[in-house]
C-alpha cells in the first residue's frame, strides 16, 4: 500500500468526521434532515405520524400512549392521575385535561426543537377540529363552530371506511361493552383495530380525543372529539362533539398530536 493511497483514505475519514461533527460539507451536505409534511414520519418517542391530504399537518397515527406520557412525566414531573383499571404502556393515556395534552405538545416541541429533530418552525400541538373531520373523512365547512357542526352529518359512522351503517359490526373499533362488539371492558392497546383510509387507528373509539378548540367564540369550553370505550350510538357519529373545560379529565378522555408548522 503506497503513501498516496494512505493519503487518500486519511483525507476521506477526516472529511466524513468533519461533517459529523459540524453538520455539513462544502460540497456533499450532510444536514439534519427535518420531517418532510408530504411523508410518514417517526419521532423520538416512536410516535408515528401520517400525511392527511386536504391538510398541512401531520397526524399521529396512534392516540397518545401510556409510554409516550410516561416520559414526559418522568422529565418534567407534570402531575398525573392513573385510572382505576389497569394499561398497558400502549394503552392511550386517560384522565388527561385539555392543559395537560398542551403541556405534552409544548414539551415535547422544546425537546424536539433542541435536539434538531424539528425544525424552529415545526410545532407539536392538538389537531384542529377542522383537521380531526377531515382525518375522518368528513366534508364540513371550516368556517362553521363545533357548536354548529355538532352532529349535524347523520347516519356517517367511521367502520367501513367511513360509510358504514348501524348497528356496527363486531371488530369495528373500542367502543361500549353494552354493544357487544369488542372485547375490551375499558380501553385497548392503540392500533387494535383496523386503520382507517389515511393509515389512522382508533379515531374512533377507545378515547375521546381533545382537539384545540373552542366550542364557539367566548366560549372557554374545549372541544373532543371520537367517542370512547363507554359511550354509545349517538356518540358513534362521526360529526359528534363533546365540550368541556380545559381542566376536566376523565378516565375515556386522551389525546392524539399532530406536526405542523408554527406559522399557521
Amino acid at each position: 500500500m503506497n503513501n498516496k493511497y494512505l493519503i487518500v483514505c486519511y483525507t476521506l475519514v477526516v472529511s466524513v468526521l468533519l461533517c459529523a461533527g459540524i453538520g455539513f460539507c462544502s460540497s456533499n451536505s450532510l444536514t439534519q434532515v427535518h420531517p418532510d409534511i408530504s411523508a410518514s414520519w417517526t419521532n423520538s418517542l416512536g410516535m408515528k405520524f401520517s400525511p392527511v391530504s386536504g391538510t398541512d399537518v401531520l397526524f399521529c397515527v396512534w392516540q397518545t400512549r401510556v409510554k409516550d406520557y410516561d416520559v414526559f412525566v418522568r422529565e418534567t414531573s407534570h402531575s398525573r392521575e392513573k385510572p382505576d383499571f389497569n394499561q398497558g404502556p400502549t394503552h392511550p393515556e386517560v384522565n388527561v385535561t385539555w392543559n395537560d395534552a398542551v403541556a405534552f405538545c409544548k414539551w415535547l416541541t422544546a425537546k424536539e426543537r433542541e435536539a434538531g429533530l424539528i425544525s424552529t418552525h415545526q410545532e407539536y400541538r392538538l389537531p384542529k377540529d377542522w383537521e380531526w373531520s377531515v382525518a375522518v373523512g368528513l366534508n364540513e365547512r371550516r368556517d362553521a363552530t363545533p357548536k354548529q357542526k355538532d352532529e349535524k352529518i347523520k347516519k356517517v359512522y367511521p367502520w367501513n371506511r367511513g360509510k358504514g351503517t348501524w348497528p356496527q359490526p363486531k371488530g369495528a373499533g373500542n367502543y361500549s361493552s353494552s354493544l357487544e362488539v369488542d372485547v375490551y371492558d375499558r380501553t385497548s392497546p392503540v392500533g387494535s383495530f383496523t386503520a382507517n383510509a389515511h393509515g389512522l387507528f382508533d379515531l374512533c373509539g377507545n378515547v375521546w380525543e381533545w382537539c384545540d378548540d373552542l366550542w364557539e367564540p367566548g366560549s372557554k369550553s374545549r372541544v373532543s372529539r371520537g367517542g370512547s370505550w363507554a359511550y354509545g350510538h349517538a356518540e358513534r357519529l362521526l360529526s359528534s362533539c363533546r365540550r368541556h373545560a380545559p381542566g376536566f379529565r376523565s378516565d375515556n378522555r386522551g389525546f392524539r398530536v399532530v406536526l405542523s408548522s408554527s406559522s399557521e
